[in-house]
């Protein structure tokens, strides 16, 4: 496998196109006058790979010429690609696969520079929907220009669904007190984002929390008295309290006049028809202000009709709801009181991840996406293999009970501590696997991800960050958890944990990080800012687990050994917060601050536990 996605049909012949210097990219009639900006992506690949700028034009093609034509008569999302020595001819059924195809060239002239191998490819996706979820939210808010770096990848590998996850983080005009401490995405921002997303054939789809996982908003006082549980202002934030306590009062009218206001200053931001209202791990449900009618009625009852009402409201509108299925796969007979246009975002996040719920959500007769993950979240580098095996297994459970889309996700717990950039492999694994279902071992799809992605003539770079994912014995959950805790459950949390494997995981994650330095040589120029990202990575693993294996041997609060890790997280966290801000804005930053301080201070003998919290759900 060199190009990513797979295409379907692909057969070679003999010779090569080389282009003149007065070769042109030519827009057929019929072409869309989008269709531009994918002679100049395709403009500005032959500049970089082969050192050549053809131009670009209308009219009749000559010896020599680059041909981009839509056709009619071919299936919509199909394309085709002949590569002959004397032409070269991309002819789709629509825009979308006119796009498509173009990226698949583009791929060609990555690999080959000037002197394309003569070749006939046709092409076209399993999955009419191929999405990718990214958490917006809980920790980092990236910069409108990386999401724009973002919108090109997903492009690249004929991504053609976005979405960014909502909690407090977009500048609403009424919840100032939610947002104030961090810095949200705005109005024209997303706007902006929208536009550059459809000129890339990517609908930018709004997902929003209107159930669950609302904590920064209702533990604010102008929202508190909408929360599930009492007293959400009162309790000082910690990353474990966050993750958990979030649910909205469902027994309480005004909580859904809240959320549908939210909806409607937040939804005509986007062109699509489609909303994602999320809904998912209601934990608090039932357990506080609405547990009298949730032992009347059932827990059950509320949820549903809390979800029924929003997508009623969504579908009065003229638009299709979504929401996360982890709940209602519980109860899948209830999926029938939905409106029928209704989408299910069925997820599961395991290598070998069951099918029941993806079988059981098409049992209900209700429309759904499977959704996989990229495996990165609580981890300073995502879990490669995971993610490969949850895509292709997810993949799988979405064709077999026919799924109508597959959504990668990416999420950011505990402060998003991993960085996107690390999390593009597990991307890229998803793009793959929802246009193509056939089997590409890791191995192969891990060189395509290297010599496509990265510009690795070595083809290594990609499986060596691989071999360092799976090495951290006291990795950020760990990490979280145990400075918010007792002394009893951090007693426990360890006794969990095996630090004898540190000195093992240590040494991999060294020779790990010596593959990543040997390829970086085979890096392009322009390209090799991935390689500090790495070292600092690598850095974060060795040290953590060395702060495991502290607390887990025979120790002195404040001792040397102890003083001397305070130091190095100090001097570590300095090069993190550089690479953090290559991607995102300050956001929830002081958070992470005020934790890693805490920790120093542990380390040091000082303020023993310095982050008080509520006792953490393991």
């Amino acid at each position: 496998m060199d190009l990513l996605p797979k295409p379907k049909e692909r057969s070679f012949q003999d010779g090569a196109y080389t282009p003149g210097i007065h070769a042109m990219i030519l827009l057929a009639p019929g072409t869309a006058p989008g269709a531009l900006l994918y002679a100049r992506m395709l403009q500005q690949t032959f500049a970089d790979q082969a050192g050549l700028t053809p131009d670009v034009g209308r009219g009749a093609a000559r010896p020599g010429d680059i041909t981009l034509a839509v056709d009619a008569a071919l299936p919509a999302g199909q394309y085709r690609l002949a590569i002959a020595p004397d032409a070269v001819t991309l002819t789709a059924g629509d825009d979308e696969a006119l796009c498509n195809g173009v990226q698949t060239l583009r791929q060609i002239i990555d690999l080959n520079g000037a002197v394309l191998p003569a070749q006939t490819i046709t092409d076209w996706p399993d999955m009419a929907n191929r999405g990718y979820y990214f958490d917006c939210s809980r920790g980092r808010v990236p910069k409108l220009s990386y999401l724009k770096q973002v919108a090109d990848r997903l492009c690249r590998y004929k991504v053609n669904q976005w979405q960014l996850y909502i909690e407090h983080t977009y500048l609403f005009r009424d919840l100032s007190e939610a947002w104030r401490d961090d810095t949200p995405l705005t109005a024209q921002e997303i706007l902006e984002l929208d536009d550059y997303c459809a000129a890339r054939h990517i609908e930018l789809v709004p997902s929003l929390s209107t159930f669950g996982h609302m904590y920064k908003i209702l533990s604010t006082k102008t929202c508190c008295d909408l929360c599930e549980l009492e007293d959400s202002e009162k309790i000082p934030f910690s990353y474990s309290y966050a993750g958990w306590h979030h649910t909205l009062n469902a027994s309480d009218p005004d909580s859904l006049a809240f959320v549908k206001k939210l909806i409607d200053e937040y939804r005509p931001l986007f062109r699509t028809n489609k909303f994602n209202i999320c809904d998912d791990e209601t934990f608090d449900l039932g357990k506080g202000r609405s547990k009298e009618q949730a032992d009347r009625e059932g827990a059950q009852a509320l949820y549903v009709r809390h979800v029924k009402a929003l997508c009623e409201y969504i579908v009065a509108q003229g638009g299709i709801p979504q929401f996360w299925g982890d709940i209602m796969w519980r109860f899948p007979e209830s999926c029938r009181e939905l409106p029928k246009e209704t989408i299910c975002l069925n997820w599961g996040y395991l290598p070998e991840q069951r099918e029941n719920e993806i079988r059981d959500i098409a049992a209900s007769g209700i429309t759904q996406y499977a959704c996989p993950g990229c495996c990165g979240w609580n981890r300073w580098m995502p879990l490669q293999l995971y993610a490969y095996k949850n895509n292709r297994i997810m993949g799988r459970h979405a064709r077999k009970y026919h799924a109508v889309g597959i959504l990668n996700t990416d999420w950011g717990d505990y402060g998003h501590i991993n960085d996107p950039r690390l999390t593009v492999p597990g991307m890229l694994y998803g793009a793959a696997f929802a246009w193509n279902a056939d089997e590409v071992p890791f191995d192969e799809i891990n060189e395509a991800v290297s010599r496509l992605e990265y510009g690795d003539a070595s083809g290594t770079l990609a499986g060596a960050m691989a071999e360092m994912s799976d090495h951290e014995v006291f990795d950020w959950w760990n990490a979280v958890n145990w400075i918010e805790s007792s002394a009893e459950r951090r007693a426990k949390l360890l006794a969990k944990l095996d630090m004898t494997q540190v000195p093992a995981a240590n040494a991999a994650v060294e020779a790990a990080r010596g593959k990543v330095l040997a390829a970086a040589r085979s890096l392009p120029a322009g390209r090799k800012d991935i390689v500090q990202l790495v070292c600092v990575v690598a850095d974060s693993i060795l040290l953590w687990n060395d702060v495991g294996a502290y607390l887990a041997g025979a120790h002195t609060a404040g001792d040397e050994a102890g003083t001397a890790l305070a130091c190095r997280l100090e001097h570590w966290f300095y090069r993190y917060r550089i690479e953090w801000d290559k991607t995102s804005r300050v956001s929830a930053t002081p958070n992470l601050i005020r934790l890693m301080n805490a920790w120093a201070d542990c380390l040091r003998g000082r303020a023993y536990g310095s982050v008080p919290a509520p006792e953490a759900k393991d």
